[in-house]
């Protein structure tokens, strides 16, 4: 008998709730060794389950976690079409681990030759805080350093170690290891025109830090630092349409393991304006791995974050985006601002007054280009919608991470 589309949409609906569940019950067994309920068990003998299962966890770069809790308890045959995905995939956390452990120990080694002070960032530090490092997947490795050291430190990363050079972004270095490991050599760690508010209270973070040994020239950050900056780090993802599970999992690691100072945390996130996300993302971090029961605004939180994966979904982003006001948006893509076109067009910055030409050329590419006249189509519908704008108003107002929130003094 043929399934009605109110049949196949509760179905739809169930198989979400169940794959929510298992996610996070096996993200717990993972994270604090707590027992799988048999609920849970029993759900993961439902194909459909594992399959959208291993896409959500995927999409959060948390499959590998997944499979480890998954062939740990033996429920998931490692032979079937979905056991050797989550095979794959671990396998990959594990190598992708060791090759970003050997490029960072080699960078900071060269660095250090060259007696250039550098700091690494994110998942090279934070993984410390996991049960095993491996767990803590990176697909790149953030090192920041002293802007007036910036060029002689790419040098030394490409002469010596053979990096090639993508070239400059407003905050960082764009470069790749011969191994195929991307590197940002970050010079700026919150971009300060765009969030002047997050960037400014680590304007200190050079003079607060210290070497790792003496007179060494790896540095970390202080403990306050380092969890602020996960925090802004994490807001700015948000307002970009996605931040990702992951970033929660760090916070909660962060929060049971990481001594600080609460009074100089709350100093810089009351400075930033980012004390309520902070308030928010702590609470999301114990709902979903400390059984904490939700609120509504940590509910709609989860909802916004689960769709968009770890990077945000097109429609999140453009959501985001457009809730800064549409016509504002619209003009943006019409008319991106130079240092945007920059990045586009290097060829432009010999000769900044054909701005305009490059304007007219990007709107052929868009139009004449296969596939692209469509997706621009879309993205202009998109936009015109209400509906998605108005929830992620709410939520980023309620967030106080609405344009109007981070321009307030």
């Amino acid at each position: 008998m043929k399934k009605t589309q109110e049949q196949e949409t509760l179905r739809q609906r169930e198989i979400a709730e169940l794959v929510k569940s298992a996610l996070f019950a096996l993200l717990r067994h993972e994270t604090r060794g707590e027992e799988i309920a048999e609920p849970v068990k029993g759900s993961l003998g439902d194909v459909e389950v594992v399959k959208e299962l291993y896409k959500l966890s995927k999409a959060h770069d948390l499959a590998h976690l997944i499979a480890d809790a998954l062939f740990k308890n033996k429920l998931l045959d490692k032979q079937s079409p979905a056991g050797q995905a989550f095979s794959r995939v671990l396998q990959t956390a594990v190598f992708r681990y060791e090759q970003i452990r050997y490029e960072l120990e080699s960078a900071c080694s060269a660095l250090s030759e060259a007696k250039i002070p550098h700091l690494p960032l994110k998942g090279s530090v934070i993984r410390a805080l996991y049960p095993q490092a491996w767990m803590r997947t990176s697909c790149d490795i953030d090192m920041y350093v002293d802007e007036a050291r910036l060029d002689e430190a790419t040098d030394v990363l490409v002469q010596k170690l053979g990096y090639r050079n993508e070239g400059r972004t407003p905050h960082d270095m764009n470069m790749y290891a011969p191994s195929g490991v991307h590197f940002e050599l970050h010079f700026d760690l919150i971009e300060d025109e765009i969030y002047p508010k997050f960037a400014k209270p680590l304007l200190g973070l050079w003079e607060n830090a210290s070497p790792i040994c003496e007179g060494g020239f790896t540095y970390r950050a202080t403990n306050e630092d380092f969890y602020f900056y996960h925090i802004a780090h994490t807001a700015k993802h948000l307002r970009n349409g996605g931040c990702g599970v992951r970033a929660f999992i760090d916070l909660w690691y962060l929060e049971k393991s990481l001594p600080y100072d609460k009074e100089k945390v709350a100093a810089l996130l009351e400075e930033s304006g980012l004390t309520k996300f902070a308030e928010v993302a702590r609470k999301l971090a114990r709902v979903w791995f400390d059984g904490e029961e939700h609120d509504e605004l940590s509910k709609e939180t989860e909802a916004f974050i689960l769709q968009g994966g770890i990077y945000g979904v097109f429609e999140n982003t453009l959501a985001v985006q457009v809730s800064k006001g549409r016509v504002a948006y619209l003009f943006s893509r019409f008319f991106p601002p130079y240092r945007e076109m920059v990045r586009k067009y290097p060829s432009l910055k010999k000769c900044p007054v054909l701005y305009p030409f490059y304007i007219v050329r990007r709107w052929f590419n868009l139009l004449l280009v296969k596939g692209r006249a469509k997706n621009s189509v879309k993205e202009f519908n998109l936009a015109m919608e209400k509906a998605k704008e108005k929830r992620s108003t709410r939520l980023l107002k309620n967030l106080e991470l609405h344009v109007e929130d981070l321009k307030k003094e």
